[in-house]
């Protein structure tokens, strides 16, 4: 028997005695045939299928002329702002509110938000704080990048005030400096030296931890 009858017959003999290799086969020829559809796709398969499922949605409701906002009462112009919205929370009432197909309505994603919610926006170039309760000019906040409205959640005042509750009062617990002899983190208990030290330590650990890994 040559080498390649030989490697032939052992794969069959182990194919009928392993049980888990059909699991892995099938594994296997699913991950090779979603990898296909998503070539032609330009998309994962999933993703694919749940976009269609909204455009035949949003297509029936449209056909039917219901393609109106619950919240606003406005056309849905198009599949990419239709979202399904319960009426009555479900999660206040109960798992029935949640599969109650009269308790479902449709709406603009940006009208689908939470009972109670209130989307911060820049009105009249003022925002809302939460903290003191008033609409002040967006110069009465700080810059925050990771916010969608470019500006912290509260005020300068509120923010301040909320650092001035939590300021540290002990020695510096790297140095061991006293505190007031030296410049000092307000609110934590390391003086500014070794803050600086430890900040920049930190950001080398970083940057040679993500050279290790590419």
């Amino acid at each position: 028997m040559g080498q390649f009858q030989l490697s032939i017959a052992i794969n069959i003999e182990l194919y009928f005695q392993t049980d888990l290799l059909p699991d892995r086969l099938a594994l296997r020829m699913t991950t090779r045939s979603n990898r296909q559809k998503e070539a032609v796709l330009g998309m994962p398969f999933g993703t694919a299928c749940g976009r269609l499922r909204r455009m035949m949605v949003f297509e029936l409701l449209r056909r039917h002329g219901e393609n109106v906002c619950f919240r606003c009462d406005g056309l849905i112009d198009g599949a990419d702002d239709l979202t399904l919205e319960h009426k009555q929370s479900w999660q206040t009432n109960g798992a029935a509110f949640f599969w109650d197909v009269n308790n479902i309505a449709f709406s603009h994603v940006r009208c689908n938000i939470r009972d109670g919610y209130v989307k911060r926006e820049i009105i009249d170039g003022k925002l809302w704080c939460p903290s003191c309760s008033q609409s002040l000019l967006i110069e009465c906040f700080h810059r925050e990048r990771r916010e969608r409205t470019g500006y912290a959640p509260r005020c300068k005042s509120c923010n301040n005030a909320k650092r001035r509750k939590i300021k540290a009062r002990g020695n510096c617990v790297s140095c061991g400096a006293i505190r007031d002899t030296k410049p000092f983190r307000v609110s934590h208990n390391i003086c500014s030296e070794c803050h600086q030290t430890q900040t920049l330590a930190n950001r080398k650990s970083r940057l040679h931890k993500q050279r290790t890994q590419k």
